[in-house]
């Protein structure tokens, strides 16, 4: 399998099977090639200076919002993040406040609310493994009683 040629009709090339993925429940090869999707992916997110990705691409084709959509939120929240009620801190590629993160159920897509990026972070751990909040409770109080954990 590893030696098989597979043409993809996007960029006109035969390439080893190894430059495809495949179809979901299936070792078919999914077409058109790895490049040629991430070209297309790249694409759909380039504005027109070409080197920017545009915040409403993101928010539409990653959460179905809107731009006035997200800033209703932003202003609801007071430009706040949901959870620790502070501003954003973590700064972009060019050195300025990056915008909060949108939350979401992983599951299910619903939209809850507008994160820092650090909440979003810890959110999105516990989410995953819930035990793991009350395992950094313990971890974090047993430092301040100053009886580290052995």
């Amino acid at each position: 399998m590893d030696d098989e040629l597979v043409y993809c009709g996007k960029c006109g090339e035969t390439k080893p099977r190894s430059a495809f993925y495949s179809l979901q429940h299936s070792t078919a090869p999914r077409r058109p090639c790895k490049a040629c999707l991430l070209a297309d992916k790249r694409a759909r997110y380039a504005t027109q200076d070409g080197d920017r990705i545009s915040h409403a691409q993101v928010l539409r084709e990653k959460y179905n919002l809107t731009p006035r959509q997200y800033e209703a939120m932003l202003k609801a929240q007071q430009g706040l993040c949901a959870i620790c009620r502070k501003p954003e801190t973590a700064r972009g590629r060019g050195g300025a406040p990056r915008r909060l993160a949108v939350d979401h159920d992983h599951r299910t897509g619903e939209i809850r609310k507008l994160l820092c990026q650090r909440c979003n972070l810890v959110t999105w751990a516990v989410e995953e493994n819930p035990d793991l909040l009350d395992a950094i409770r313990y971890y974090l109080l047993s430092y301040q009683r100053g009886f580290p954990p052995r």
